[in-house]
């Protein structure tokens, strides 16, 4: 199945109508082990008008998505605790959160990482530094500007 048909599924069922009942915008997980990266990008993603949860190790990760149920989850690779690709293999673990989009961000080589990434379930990623505009867009295109702000 496509993301952006799991995107579309996100408000069917239990999960998705209560997570739509809560929510008034849609909700970002940033997992990221750099005190100073995760507040640059709990910040931007605030300006941009979503609701941010962040974590700064593996284990904290899952236990915010399982809480929260993101949207997105952007989880650099190399995390303390557990590593970002075994973050993301667990998340795809749960039902409840099948819907949620997960990004890889790290500045490690995409052609070595990329693919085991996607293997595990991920949509994307992503490389450090990153490019603030860029994925300002690719947050559009899967969020519609109407949900934001």
């Amino acid at each position: 199945m496509s993301a952006t048909a799991k995107r579309s599924l996100s408000h069917e069922g239990p999960i998705g109508a209560e997570r739509a009942a809560v929510r008034t915008r849609p909700t970002i997980l940033v997992a990221e082990d750099s005190a100073d990266a995760r507040e640059m990008m709990q910040q931007l993603f605030r300006l941009k008008g979503y609701e941010v949860v962040a974590a700064a190790d593996g284990l904290r990760a899952i236990e915010a998505a399982l809480q929260t149920l993101p949207d997105v989850i952007f989880i650099d690779l190399q995390l303390p605790k557990l590593d970002g690709l075994s973050v993301a293999r667990n998340l795809r673990s749960h039902p409840e959160l099948d819907c949620a989009l997960i990004i890889i961000v790290s500045g490690h080589d995409p052609a070595k990482y990329r693919q085991a990434a996607l293997d595990v379930g991920c949509n994307d990623y992503l490389l450090k530094p990153i490019d603030f505009a860029r994925l300002d867009q690719v947050l559009r295109k899967i969020i519609p500007v109407a949900s934001v702000q």
